[in-house]
């Protein structure tokens, strides 16, 4: 029903309370007086001093033109992927985009709430941003142990930070996050809110940068009439979300607890919130041929099934699936598509497991025994199973020890990836997806859709056995970038500071800023997956600062303490202590110069650090200051900013690998896959 015109009025009003009063709340606790100044550096995150105070850490420009709401938990593979692509986002408009971070921890990742408490007690000692990535990067270690050790290399104070661990005021703020994630229909994770656009799961950047684009056009049209900035996000969340607006006002600003979630209706009345028949998206699920299958060759419907062993849903539908099976017998064949999920820690050899049974003919039968003892499909556990279906158990054993079917599994997942089966369990019917434990009814429908397309398919002269390649020819794909672009962009090393043999077969490129709070992030784990391919890998730095002082092509000034920090690190390298500098620098890069006040005197201030930074770490400051006076830096320095436009380098850090631009995870994994891949000839 409709909300009255009075009603609406009073949203507004409130959603503009909310945006200035919520989303504009950075890393910091509100003044202790309506005259006092920010302080120059960001103080704490801290948690509602009652039940009804909601606070939320955030990053952005408080006037920012699109507020992005995520909704994400610590322990979820998903959140973890999208993080990385709302970072890429954040770097892309850093003008025009604020991010504001609400913790929603499933129950079934039994890490995820310790560490969002984790999260906020480092935010009270000005961290939470710095612990926030630590935790996505190293989700499958989430342990007390761990979040301490964390915590002493982010320079916290243990003793309170151990204290604010405890405090119940953290696990309080959670709860509130979590009633306010449900209360605005979000129940899985990660989900967005683009001023108000709703967004679900870990979706390619391309549509976050089509929801930004939008909502950045209708925010100038707004301020073109005259709206303030404070203005534009009250109006489109009144635009693009109504029904919610009110919970917001609630919730966001009055700081009211959402009510408890009203019991579940009886599984006899409890409908799925949308007919899967609705959909009539076709995806390409594409098939090898080795799959295990159930049914027919030649059967009109095909049902692809997306699973994970050590998933509880996928368990519970499995009697659904046999349901299908028989109502359908001689008309349908089910193939069999593995996805184990990051955090079932079995997941994946139960998966590899189920394969070696398959190389035996014994697929189903071990499908059925894994299913049926999910709580023990650790490695030493499978050979009782393999055992009890009648494998040959050196054979297994054999297949598991040097994971023959490791590929043929990352080949499933890859297609899963394909077709945004990126949770399980996922169904495709001739194409069409069902997601999750659905009754039986939801599969009927397609299924008897898609039975009388093919029936026609038939008559009209195709081959029954050639009805679900027909079916999917069109079908739809997202397919992600490729880890390494195709373009070859060509680098001078000579005179660039180089970590590791400048001789060896792979020179990783990384253009960086100094004021860049991921540039400083991304060297642990290049430097990590260099040592498993010892003398194979140089990292080579380049410069490109965000900032117009010294990069005329930025057109702004978004790091103004980026190019001093570039000169000086010039002076570093001709005293051979350029790596030092680099690393205490970005240690530093926060408090190197004030936030507040005019750019010459800022700028004055950071100067005087950079002396202490060098004085520190053993240069000749003397020597240093007449080598930036003299500007000898600035031949090396605009190659390589040449160097960066050329190759299309528009954010940083930017990664080229053998000239070729890196699109992959910035994890150790990600980067000595493709190292490997490289020296293989595989890349």
């Amino acid at each position: 029903m409709k909300k009255e015109n009075i009603i609406l009025a009073t949203v507004a009003v409130a959603v503009v309370g909310f945006v200035a009063a919520r989303f504009a709340m950075q890393d910091k606790p509100a003044p202790a007086q309506p005259t006092a100044k920010a302080p120059a550096e960001p103080a704490a995150v801290t948690a509602p001093t009652t039940s009804t105070a909601a606070r939320y850490p955030a990053t952005g420009p408080d006037d920012a033109k699109v507020t992005i709401v995520e909704i994400s938990d610590y322990q979820c593979p998903f959140c973890s992927r999208a993080a990385e692509t709302v970072k890429k986002v954040a770097e892309k408009y850093p003008k025009d985009v604020r991010v504001v971070f609400v913790n929603l921890p499933l129950s079934f990742h039994k890490d995820a709430r310790p560490a969002a408490i984790a999260a906020m007690a480092a935010g009270r000692q000005g961290k939470y941003w710095p612990m926030h990535e630590k935790l996505f990067e190293h989700q499958r270690e989430l342990t007390r142990d761990n979040f301490l050790k964390w915590a002493a290399e982010l320079g916290l104070d243990a003793t309170k930070f151990q204290k604010d661990l405890a405090d119940p005021e953290l696990a309080k703020h959670v709860d509130v996050d979590t009633a306010i994630a449900n209360g605005l229909g979000v129940t899985g994770t990660p989900g967005f809110f683009i001023n108000g656009v709703r967004l679900s799961g870990a979706q390619p950047i391309e549509k976050f940068v089509a929801a930004i684009d939008e909502q950045i056009t209708k925010a100038n049209d707004a301020i073109a009439t005259g709206a303030k900035p404070h203005e534009v996000h009250a109006r489109m969340w009144r635009t693009n979300s109504p029904s919610l607006a009110e919970n917001a006002r609630k919730w966001l600003i009055d700081g009211q607890t959402p009510p408890p979630a009203a019991p579940p209706a009886p599984a006899a009345e409890k409908k799925p919130e949308k007919d899967p028949a609705d959909d009539k998206t076709v995806w390409k699920v594409e098939l090898t041929g080795e799959e295990p299958v159930s049914g027919p060759a030649d059967a009109l419907v095909t049902l692809v099934e997306f699973t994970d062993f050590q998933c509880p849903f996928c368990s519970k539908v499995r009697p659904t699936l046999e349901e299908v099976k028989k109502a359908y017998e001689g008309k349908l064949r089910l193939v069999f598509k593995n996805q184990p999920l990051s955090f079932h820690k079995n997941a994946q050899i139960a998966a590899e497991a189920s394969l070696c049974a398959h190389k035996q003919g014994k697929f189903w039968e071990m499908e059925e025994r894994l299913f049926t003892n999910q709580q023990t499909l650790a490695r030493e556990q499978l050979p009782d199973h393999a055992k009890a279906v009648g494998l040959d158990l050196a054979a297994f054993e054999t297949c598991l020890d040097k994971h023959e079917t490791k590929e043929a599994v990352a080949a499933d997942q890859a297609t899963a990836e394909k077709v945004t089966a990126t949770g399980t369990p996922a169904f495709f019917i001739n194409g069409r997806k069902i997601s999750g434990a659905q009754p039986l009814d939801a599969f009927r429908r397609l299924v008897d859709e898609e039975l009388a397309k093919a029936k026609a398919m038939v008559a009209a002269g195709t081959k029954p056995s050639e009805v679900y390649a027909k079916a999917i020819a069109a079908g739809k794909q997202e397919l992600p970038p490729p880890v390494l672009g195709e373009s070859v962009n060509t680098f001078a090393i000579d005179g660039s500071p180089v970590y590791g043999d400048p001789g060896a077969p792979i020179k990783v490129v990384v253009f960086k800023d100094f004021e860049c709070p991921f540039c400083g992030r991304v060297s642990m784990p290049l430097k990590a997956a260099a040592l498993r391919h010892e003398g194979k890998v140089a990292i080579v730095f380049k410069h490109f600062p965000l900032s117009s002082q010294c990069n005329r092509g930025m057109g702004r000034d978004m790091h103004p303490g980026a190019c001093q920090s570039a000169y000086w690190s010039f002076a570093a390298l001709e005293q051979g202590k350029f790596h030092a500098f680099e690393d205490i620098v970005f240690n530093n890069f926060r408090t190197m110069m004030p936030r507040q006040g005019d750019l010459s005197v800022r700028l004055a201030a950071q100067a005087e650090k950079l002396m202490d930074y060098a004085k520190e770490i053993g240069m000749d400051v003397a020597k240093a200051q007449a080598f930036v006076k003299s500007g000898a830096y600035k031949p090396k320095l605009d190659r390589d900013i040449a160097e960066a436009a050329r190759a299309g380098v528009q954010g940083t850090p930017a990664v080229y690998i053998n000239g070729r631009v890196y699109n992959g995870k910035m994890t150790p994994d990600g980067f000595a896959e493709v190292f490997g891949q490289i020296l293989a000839g595989k890349l």
